[in-house]
């Protein structure tokens, strides 16, 4: 490019020097233009990339969503689940103490053998009309702390099979509050189960 006419030359201005003098702004011009172009192809692929990855991430968010709310669902009627069999444990649980029997005051010494044969024997003494061999014990336990000093008295706790049974008994026992077995051992009967 030339030197351009200054005002003191007195070279006209001309369309063919006006040209020269903007030639290369043209070709600068166009040339930005054409790498604004592609750069603004290039955002504009960029973009549509990360809208159709927003959209999958979207529609991930949404099943995600279904899922969790699924799961809420199933958690809330399996809590619900868990309440009703919680009560019907404890139904259970309480329709099972029913059969129970508390024996208190028993001495160590009065439980010659096996513990149960005394209770079964115990039950046969208090109803008479229950036969021993029929008499069915779930099962029995020693109640409370281990007795401290030897022959100190101790409760037992027992569940009878049949609640039948259990009525009899306690229907034999309603009115005493103690009972004689093998010599003078006294104890008694607790008509309320634990």
């Amino acid at each position: 490019m030339g030197p351009a006419p200054s005002e003191g030359d007195g070279a006209p201005l001309t369309r063919a020097f006006m040209e020269q003098l903007f030639r290369p702004l043209r070709e600068d011009f166009a040339m930005l233009k054409r790498d604004k172009a592609a750069d603004i192809k290039d955002l504009k692929k960029e973009v549509i990339d990360l809208g159709q990855r927003v959209g999958m991430v979207e529609q991930t968010q949404d099943a995600r969503e279904e899922e969790l709310d699924c799961h809420r669902r199933e958690l809330l009627t399996l809590q619900d689940k868990i309440q009703d069999l919680q009560y019907q444990i404890e139904d259970l649980k309480n329709r099972s103490r029913r059969s129970n029997i508390r024996i208190k005051g028993i001495p160590a010494q009065a439980v010659a053998g096996s513990l149960e044969d005394f209770v079964v024997r115990l039950f046969h003494h208090v109803a008479p009309s229950l036969k021993e061999q029929d008499i069915v014990l779930d099962r029995m336990h020693r109640a409370g702390r281990p007795a401290r000093t030897p022959g100190q008295a101790q409760d037992i706790l027992t569940c009878l099979h049949y609640y039948k049974q259990k009525e009899v008994i306690m229907t034999a026992i309603r009115d005493t509050t103690t009972i004689e077995l093998e010599g003078s051992r006294s104890f008694y009967v607790n008509t309320t189960a634990p």
